[in-house]
């Protein structure tokens, strides 16, 4: 009898202990800065290791040691962002169904809390706004300080896929600039960096931060300020919506027009 009523006493314990553990472990994982950084770190970490690994494999397969090998840095360039944006996208989704479902809000992957005639209606005044400050910058600033002509990388990059004629250049390129480019940037930027930021500081000093970061990742830095631009203007509407589908849509929007902008050969960013 005495034996049974000291059994009786444990198992509550035991049972109190348990659900306790069970409840710690089900508790919804909370966005850190950290996790923001770490987004931002195998994103670039990623993409490096891919161009290296190109690079080297051009040249030990074409043996370039005997100068046999000619290693197209614009290739290596896109290669790597393309190759290493697809598995950073895999690497965010794969962290997103680890974290659970009360993650995705928390980075952006949820319904917009705006209608969606007021998003498309707020896309194109932005994208009108920041394309105009890019004209002014590139057509009117630039020609003052003797810096006419100056394109971004990605132009550069079409540029030469346009030169060489690669028919599978062309499609990598242009699946890089509208699909996997503004997808992984406003994944990372956006959903990760700055809805970390913004945990800890006000909204618009998330932003700010977010942005120069991005500026920072493109280049060459004379067209800085643009980039700045636009990544505010797209961090904006993230915040405004809550959601990552206003932010990529207005991302892949500004690469459709410089791709559009490019292969008709319009002078009207130069």
């Amino acid at each position: 009898m005495a034996e049974t009523c000291s059994e009786s006493s444990e198992s509550p314990a035991r049972i109190s202990n348990s659900d306790v553990l069970q409840a710690e472990s089900s508790q919804p994982y909370q966005l850190t800065v950290k996790r923001g950084f770490l987004a931002l770190f195998l994103m670039y970490a990623i993409q490096t290791s891919v161009g290296l690994g190109f690079a080297y494999g051009i040249k030990f397969t074409q043996g370039a040691s005997d100068g046999a090998g000619t290693i197209d840095i614009q290739t290596i360039g896109m290669t790597s962002v393309l190759v290493g944006g697809a598995f950073v996208l895999l690497w965010a989704w794969i962290d997103i169904r680890r974290l659970g479902p009360s993650f995705r809000p928390q980075i952006g992957l949820r319904p917009s809390v705006i209608k969606t005639s007021q998003a498309v209606i707020l896309i194109i005044l932005l994208l009108s706004a920041t394309h105009f400050f890019a004209w002014a910058y590139r057509s009117v600033f630039l020609p003052l300080v003797d810096q006419g002509g100056i394109i971004g990388g990605g132009s550069q990059m079409f540029a030469h896929i346009q030169e060489t004629g690669s028919v599978f250049g062309m499609i990598g390129f242009l699946t890089l600039a509208l699909i996997i480019g503004p997808v992984m940037e406003e994944v990372v930027f956006r959903g990760y960096l700055q809805s970390a930021l913004a945990q800890r500081m006000p909204a618009w000093g998330a932003i700010t931060i977010t942005s120069l970061i991005f500026m920072v990742g493109h280049g060459p830095t004379i067209l800085w300020p643009m980039y700045f631009v636009y990544s505010v203007a797209w961090g904006w509407i993230f915040m405004h919506s809550r959601s990552l589908k206003n932010s990529i849509a207005i991302h892949m929007l500004s690469n459709l027009f410089y791709t559009v902008v490019a292969v008709m050969g319009w002078k009207l960013l130069a």
